[in-house]
Order: C-alpha cells, then structure tokens, then sequence
C-alpha cells in the first residue's frame, strides 16, 4: 500500500517560488528532524552499525569553514549516506575544552576590562572559564544545526564533564601503573607568553633574517704555533655563558685532533671541553658547535650522551638569571645585543652576517620558542605507537588519502615521547599528590579518593601537582570516553570500534595518531577501521586560522546562500585530502545548482498535480514502465546515476559525486529528458511521462540528499505528498538509498550520441545568433542507422 506523507510544518515552500528560499524551511525542517528522532540510531536495527565521532570543535568561539568542510560537508554526507543504506547511523556530537587555546582566549577578554588571571586567582578564572564555556557550547551546537548536520543530539558530550574527568584519571592513572609515564627533567619547548610547556607538535618554524655571530673560543692553554683559532658561529651570542662544551664532528678533519683539549668560554672563562658527536652538522658555520644543553634540544641530547652538566641562564620569562654574570638582568633579545657588544670590546667577535633560517614558534600565540630544561610528565610513545604502526601496516585501519600513510609511518617510526604536562589553569588536573617531607610521587587508586597521606613516609604534608594536562590528553580517548568507558556499557559494546574518523590532515598526529594509540591501549583495539582526511580550506596561499586573524564564519555565508549551498560549494571540485579556496564563483555555482533541482521539482510537481490519476496503483517510488524510447533511456540513466554515485560515496571520491549527480540532474534530466516530455505530457502518454519524471525526481532527492538535505526534503515531502510512495518512511534522512536497476547500455550509448548532436547544434544556433523561435536546417552526415529512432530525438531538442 502507497504512503502519503504529511508535510512538517514549514516544509511547504510555495511552488510558485523561482528559486530556493533555504531561509523559509531551514529551521522547521531541522527542528522537526531532531524532534523525530531521525538522527538517533535504531536500537533494534540488526545491521552492522555505522559510527562516526565528531572531531571536537573547540569552545573558544564560533566555527571556521574548516568546520563546515569537514561537518557539513564530508561527514554529513556520509552520516546521512549510511542512514539511508538502512544501517543504524551514531554520529557523535561533543565539544573540545580546549585547554590553552580557550585559556588565552579568556584572558584578551579579561585584558580589555583591565583583569588578569593571576589577579582573579585560580578559582575565580577557573569559573570564568566556565562561564565562557556555558555561553559558547550552545552557539556551537546551534551553528551545527545550521549546517543540517544530523548528529545524535540525545548523546551530548564535553571533554570536561564529570564523566570525561573520570576517563581522563583512570587513564592517567592506568598508564603510570603500566610505566608509559614518567617524571623527569628533560629540555622542553616554552612558550615564555603562555607561561608553559608545548610538545613537538605544537613547535612551528616560521623563517626569518637573523645575525650569524663568528666568535673565537680561546684556547685554554698554550697551542703549538700555527693553531688554527676555534671558531664557533651562533645566532644566540646570548647563550655563551651557559656553554659547557664544544663540540665537533668525529670525521672532521679540520678539528678532530683537538678532541679533548679545552677552550675559554667567552666574557666568562670557563674552562670546557671540546668533544666528538656525529650531531654535529659539519656544514653549518665552522663546522664547530657550542654546547648549551640548558637552552637547546640538541645541544641537550649531545650532553646526555657526554654527561655534561646543564646551565640555566634563561628563565621562565624570558628573563637572564644570576647564572649568566654579566649578563643577568635583562630579557633575552636585549641580553644577545649586549652579548655581541661584550665580545667586540674583548676582540673575539670575528665578524657578523645575515642568516635566514627556520625559528621555532609556539603555534598559539608565535611566539619565539625558549627551550629551557624542566621537570615534567611525559608519556613513552615508542611502545604505544608499535601496535598502532602494525594496525595500518596489516590494513586493520586505511588512510585515505592513501599517500597520507607514508606520512603517518614516518612519524610514528621516529616519535618522540610527549610532554603531557601544562603550566595554566583550564583543563584536566593531574592526578599526583607530593610529599613535602620525602618527596614521593603518590598516583591514588582508579576510582580510589584522592590520597591524605603519603604511601611511603605517612605525612600528611602533600601538595596537588598545580599543573594540568595537555588538551590532546583527553580528547585521545574520544572514541572510547563518549561511550561511556572506563565503564563496560552497552553502547561500549555495541558501538566501539567505531567505522570511520574523518578530521583534517593537519591534525593527523595531534589527534588521529593518538587515538589510534590510545584506542589499542585502553580497549586493545582499533577506534575506528577508516580515517579521512580532508584538506585545508585556504585564504588565499594560507590555512585559515583564528590565530591569524583570517577565518571567514559559515553562518553569514548560510545567511546568504543557504545551508546547502554552503556545502555543495566547500566540497565541489575538491580531490581527496586536497587544500582547496572558497570563491565567490563557487558558491554561486552551488546556488545555481541548488535552483536547477528547484526548478526541476517545481516542473515535475506541477505535472504530478495536473495528473493525480497517474499514481492510482502506481506508488512514485516504483519504477514504471515505459513505451517511448525517452523514457526508457532517462530510466537507464536514473540507474546509471544511482550505480555511479554509489561507487564513487564507497570510494570517498565525494568531489566526484557531486559532478555526477550534476551531470544527471542538469545535463540529462533537465537539459534533456524534461523537453522530450513536454510534447509527449500532452499526448495520450501523459501519465507514463508522468509517472517516467516523478521516478526520476524521486530518485534524484535520494542521490542528492546527503550533500543538500534542506532543498531535497522539502521537494520530497511535496512530491510524497502528491504522488504517494510504497516506502512508510516519513523523511528522506530514513528513506532508503535507491537500489541499482537494470540498465540499457545501448540505448544509453545511442542517446550519447544524440546528446553530444544536440548540444552541437544549440552552440551552433546561439553562435550564429538565432532566436529560439527560429527554425534552422541542420545536415547530419555520417551513418544515422545507428541511431534509430532516436534520430527523431535530435529534432525535438533543438526546436
């Protein structure tokens, strides 16, 4: 028995309408939807199920087009792509704390009333972070429904909600039990702004023009005659009088067989050694490098290896300390001009010149990065990454864009540990009480109360590590944390591991990486089968970013071109894991096409309401017979459409999707098929035309509505409404994907051609300036057999 379909309020945008009013339905049409229930997962659906975790916005403001690419675009599409395939669709929504990026972000707020953190005291700012977070959550959400994104909004998740901070203990606590963390000083990257420790991966280098100082290091004894001077060429003269070495490649012959002798340390005269370490890029300057493992990450690994003591000269403000004599006192930039005064007064500044080279930045704020050596927590990646390594090696998990693997080797076979620690306030504590009296670490017991007293001495004199941990910490843990672990629960068990994660390249180790790792860790198995990685929507040559000041909000362009345009326009033309721009030529596009599917269902509406008997016995979502040759050649190419967009959703090829579904709504439906039927509408078949361009319609809104859901659903309801359906299913979001039919190749082939005729005659005719109204003679030349009756085709469609 046929359905009809009772159109949602809102949903019935007036036929008479030109083009896509997106604003009059929008809203209606997304409310109703999560009023349904359409987005929430079938608990009683047995199919496998299809799950898909929102990669965390963060709450530090509204979204970026980056957002919309990756929600609106790839990840709606797919969400609403396996909701019609009949599986059971969770798309998990959730929001990202966003430690030190919110953090600062509160703080330039509090600056413009005059307020500073430390001035607020912890608690205090603690809460105003708070308030933030409960004032720009919900403008997240909203911002999502506005995109259409159809998220299970019954499963609402935060990174900082009790339940998260219990995952994010247990794991802690788990991984020191397990001996993946440690404390311990080690050089680290500071950002001396933000007040804090960054890992590798938040160190960016940008290039910039520095002095290159040749400074002589003298020798610290009398050398025979003819001794070269040892020179060592750095751009941070600032530096010098934390050196406790030189060092020198072992192969280079220029200065191997000092090895073991000393020099003087500049303005200091500390006498040090000269050592050998293949470190030593013999290219670079002299070919002789100062050794300052206070203050360099490599300089650092030289002295582990040499047992060289470290020297602090540089604090956590950027400030010189005692530790540097006659340099104490100023900041680092003015202390490096000091510095080369200093060693031209005392003749061993041999010369100066410019150098362009790579400067590590804090990505957050650029700041110039300041190594210093400090005690904090890290993670010991290397027996964690192994089993991830062997998951995409063994394709357990595939990286699509598959070159992106290569990448994800790489790094993996060569990473470093991780520094998990942070010096701010916002985001998850860690774990660890001190002892004041003996010093002991004390980790608590997973789900034990924080502890009162020391395991080793008993005191009761114990301090709460002040630090808290990085925000990838947590958000590693999402594809388990949102399903309720550490706790074994149903939709644990029922949905994890999840199917797909698609997020951006740029944040392939950040986060993808991690979870991976995590994942296999807490669950001892994979997250997720599937990773996608798209890329970056650009400004210009440059990634789009609220650090830079360049990020374009989706809610204007949604304002103006509509939701589904906004969409269509950010994936179309895009290849896989390509960066791509937004024009204002594409978004037109997207609007334009948006207006063909009006006007094609407005076209068709009106002949299904010109006919209601058509559909008497004759559901619209039936394939109907048909005895004209138009008809039997759309039809074939309504399920070549359906075969081809199929494909090409499985094989993520989504820019290519599009260009199919346009080529089938536009080149063929519209520009072809649509005039066919107009001389035939008026004929003695005009019900099987009719019933030939409802199929049609109908097919077309399913293959479309992933990428454009408002326009589809709100044709969809009308047509359902007209020309009743044998499908129950009220929405298209729970319509079924439509099935492959059977094909004519030949006719297809056949009609290629008169297609590719006609379109030559229309160029023709428009070049040549004739009104439509006009008839022309047009010779066709060459075997016209071949073509049969389609050949009669030809003159129907250049009138």
């Amino acid at each position: 028995m046929a359905a009809t379909i009772t159109r949602p309020p809102g949903s019935a945008l007036a036929l008479k309408e030109k083009n896509f009013r997106p604003s009059v339905v929008e809203a209606d049409l997304y409310e109703w939807w999560e009023r349904s229930g359409f987005f929430t997962p079938d608990e009683a659906n047995p199919n496998r199920p299809f799950v898909m975790m929102l990669p965390l916005p963060n709450v530090t403001g509204d979204l970026h087009l980056g957002h919309a690419l990756g929600f609106g675009g790839y990840e709606d599409l797919m969400a609403r792509w396996h909701r019609m395939k009949g599986e059971p669709t969770l798309w998990m929504p959730g929001t990202d704390h966003a430690g030190i990026i919110a953090q600062v972000v509160v703080e330039n707020e509090l600056a413009k009333e005059g307020i500073t953190r430390n001035q607020l005291g912890r608690e205090k700012f603690v809460q105003e972070m708070w308030t933030w977070m409960d004032h720009y959550r919900p403008r997240i959400e909203k911002q999502l429904r506005m995109l259409g994104c159809s998220l299970d909004w019954s499963r609402p998740n935060f990174t900082m909600e009790p339940s998260k901070q219990r995952a994010v203990r247990t794991h802690f606590i788990r991984l020191h039990k397990h001996g993946h963390l440690y404390r311990d000083d080690r050089i680290v990257h500071w950002c001396v702004r933000d007040q804090t420790t960054y890992s590798d991966l938040e160190a960016k280098h940008i290039e910039r023009t520095d002095t290159l100082y040749y400074v002589r290091y003298p020798w610290a004894e009398q050398m025979p005659a003819g001794t070269p001077d040892l020179i060592v060429a750095t751009t941070r003269p600032e530096t010098i009088v934390a050196d406790v070495a030189v060092a020198v490649h072992p192969e280079d012959t220029r200065w191997n067989a000092y090895v073991g002798k000393e020099v003087l340390v500049p303005a200091v005269e500390r006498r040090v050694p000269i050592i050998a370490d293949e470190a030593v890029d013999r290219e670079f300057g002299t070919g002789a490098l100062k050794i300052t493992p206070g203050h360099d990450a490599t300089d650092f690994e030289i002295g582990q290896r040499h047992g060289l003591p470290i020297i602090s000269v540089i604090d956590k403000r950027g400030m010189m300390t005692p530790a540097a004599g006659p340099l104490a006192g100023p900041d680092r930039e003015t202390a490096r001009r000091q510095m080369a005064e200093l060693l031209r007064k005392k003749g061993l500044l041999v010369r100066e010149e410019p150098l362009t080279h790579a400067v590590g930045v804090h990505d957050r704020c650029m700041t110039i990065d300041e190594p210093l050596v400090m005690k904090q927590w890290w993670m010991r990646m290397a027996p964690l990454a192994a089993p991830a390594i062997k998951a995409v090696r063994d394709g357990d998990i595939t990286i699509y864009p598959r070159y992106q693997e290569k990448v994800y080797f790489n790094w993996m076979e060569n990473i470093r540990d991780w520094p998990v620690s942070r010096q701010i306030w916002w985001g998850h504590s860690i774990p660890v009480w001190y002892c004041r009296d003996c010093g002991e670490i004390n980790v608590p017991d997973e789900d034990g109360p924080d502890p009162k007293r020391c395991k080793r001495c008993q005191s009761d004199d114990l301090e709460h590590d002040p630090d808290v941990l990085d925000t990838w910490f947590s958000s590693a843990l999402w594809p388990h944390s949102t399903l309720g672990w550490p706790d074994e629960t149903p939709d644990l068990r029922k949905y994890y591991p999840g199917s797909i994660m698609e997020t951006g390249y740029d944040i392939l180790f950040f986060w993808v990486a991690r979870m991976i790792m995590m994942g296999l860790e807490n669950m001892g198995e994979i997250p997720f089968h599937t990773v996608y990685l798209h890329g970056l929507v650009r400004v210009g040559t440059v990634k789009m970013s609220k650090s830079l000041g360049n990020v374009v909000s989706p809610v204007g362009l949604i304002q103006e071109y509509g939701a589904d345009a906004l969409r269509y326009a950010l994936v179309s033309g895009v290849a896989t894991g390509a960066d791509s721009q937004l024009t204002d030529e594409k978004l037109l596009h997207a609007r334009n096409f948006g207006n063909k599917l009006w006007n094609i269902g407005r076209f068709v509406l009106a002949q299904v309401d010109k006919n209601p008997d058509a559909f008497r016995g004759h559901p619209v979502d039936e394939r109907p017979e048909a005895n004209t040759e138009g008809a039997r050649w759309i039809l074939s190419r309504t399920e070549a459409a359906v075969e081809e967009c199929t494909r090409l959703i499985e094989s993520y090829l989504f820019g290519e999707y599009l260009a199919a579904l346009e080529g089938f709504a536009w080149g063929e439906l519209a520009d072809l098929y649509i005039e066919l039927a107009k001389r035939s509408l008026r004929g003695p078949r005009a019900d099987e035309t009719v019933r030939t361009l409802a199929y049609a319609l109908d097919r077309l809104l399913r293959l479309a509505h992933p990428i454009v859901p408002f326009l589809t659903e709100t044709l969809a309801l009308q047509l359902w409404h007209h020309a009743p359906k044998r499908e129950t299913a009220p929405s298209l979001v729970i319509s079924a994907w439509p099935r492959i039919g059977r094909r004519d190749t030949d006719l297809e082939a056949r009609f290629a051609v008169v297609s590719e005729v006609v379109r030559t005659i229309r160029n023709l005719r428009q070049d040549a300036g004739l009104d439509p109204s006009e008839r022309a003679k047009i010779l066709l030349a060459g075997d016209l057999s071949r073509l049969g009756e389609s050949i009669s085709a030809i003159a129907e469609l250049t009138r």
